[in-house]
């Protein structure tokens, strides 16, 4: 990437929220279904064997444009991959004359109730019928938290801007009584528009990010004539492939630490996740003969391409082979799968910055907790911490500043 000047991200409110109302009466819960007057049964599931029961249902309810971490294959091979040890399922479901109005997936490490996937996925959501079925949820999971759960609190670590379960956090109206909450920015999620094809998109963008993309794609085309991208999606993608492809990743992973593929679990969840189609998981190579210069594993649903996880040889990086995997691309998307919009997920990096012009929507680490002592000095606690952080980023600007 070229040394562009890229414009400050989107300024987001960045604040904490507390809620004090009468608790709602409770009945035990256990993992059949349980009525607050007027309010639906509620159901826990707390094992595999019960989670794989609701699978028509959630399938039922799943929206054509849930991003396809709310999918239940996604989150079906979650369980069955990552729910083991001191990691123990709870998927909460809202029932109305034995249909299913809304799950919110969930698991319980501790003390803490987190959402399924948040060490993996970038973020997660709740998935309902409508807003009033999502309170009504909530409500429900909250009581439980009184009876079976005492001494927890739910952390949402991921949850975006754009969806409901934030949404209904930040509802007065529709927080769950006698409840605490607290909240903090935890990343931007970088998206663009393709404006019907690469032309629209380039076109978009502003013209030194524009001028620069042209020129790697114009170079890689010039020196780089033999290179082919390939596209696998569902039944095309074979284990050896996804293999081939993480192999690749973990060895030209260039971030702090390990690749995520150094753990083999993620290869199994994404073997499982390739066989259903409403995932709509894509594999992506750049080769050049039988060499590989850049892969990308990714999401295609509603629209919506999600880049997850991408890697490109060193090598050539003159050539720029990343980002002329995804510009080769976006024609193919748009004609073949209905692409009208790039989304590359929770991250701050500069090349995301490149891609988009700066635009971005934000995701949100969130804390739902009873209204008690201990929680009331975990929130004092939390929101000391937040403020220090944001004085020390604030200080460390100006030194910069002053440095220059």
């Amino acid at each position: 990437m070229s040394n562009m000047s890229i414009p400050p991200w989107p300024r987001i409110r960045d604040e904490f929220a507390v809620s004090a109302h009468h608790l709602l009466p409770a009945s035990a819960f256990d993992s059949a279904p349980s009525a607050l007057s007027g309010r639906g049964d509620f159901v826990v599931h707390e094992t595999l064997a019960a989670f794989d029961r609701i699978e028509s249902a959630w399938r039922a309810l799943t929206p054509r444009n849930a991003s396809p971490f709310q999918t239940y294959a996604w989150n079906s091979a979650w369980y069955h991959c990552y729910a083991i040890g001191n990691l123990r399922p709870l998927v909460f479901e809202l029932r109305r004359g034995g249909a299913t109005t809304a799950i919110l997936p969930c698991y319980r490490e501790g003390k803490t109730v987190r959402l399924a996937g948040d060490r993996i996925c970038d973020y997660q959501d709740v998935v309902a019928d409508d807003r009033e079925e999502i309170a009504a949820l909530l409500r429900h999971a909250r009581a439980w938290l009184d009876r079976e759960g005492r001494g927890c609190h739910f952390r949402f670590e991921k949850l975006s801007s754009e969806g409901a379960l934030y949404a209904a956090l930040h509802d007065p109206e529709r927080l769950p009584s006698h409840s605490l909450s607290f909240e903090k920015s935890f990343a931007p999620c970088p998206c663009a528009d393709l404006n019907g094809g690469l032309e629209g998109y380039l076109a978009s963008l502003p013209r030194k990010m524009r001028g620069d993309l042209r020129h790697s794609l114009n170079r890689f085309e010039r020196e780089a004539p033999g290179a082919e991208a390939t596209i696998l999606r569902g039944a095309d993608i074979r284990v050896e492939d996804l293999w081939r492809a993480a192999s690749f990743h973990a060895t030209h992973f260039r971030k702090d630490g390990d690749s995520p593929f150094r753990d083999h679990r993620l290869i199994d969840l994404f073997a499982r996740v390739a066989k259903d189609p409403e995932v709509g998981f894509q594999l992506s190579f750049l080769t050049m003969g039988r060499e590989v210069l850049a892969v990308d594993f990714g999401f295609v649903r509603g629209g919506r391409y999600y880049g997850y996880l991408t890697a490109f040889d060193e090598t050539y990086a003159r050539l720029a082979p990343g980002k002329c995997l995804l510009l080769k691309r976006i024609d193919r998307w748009v004609a073949e799968d209905g692409v009208h919009t790039l989304d590359f997920l929770s991250g701050d990096e500069h090349y995301k910055r490149g891609f988009t012009g700066g635009a971005a929507y934000r995701v949100w680490s969130m804390r739902l907790m009873p209204d008690d002592f201990r929680n009331r000095v975990r929130q004092a606690g939390l929101e000391s911490n937040k403020q220090f952080r944001r004085l020390a980023k604030r200080a460390l600007g100006m030194d910069k500043g002053l440095a220059r």
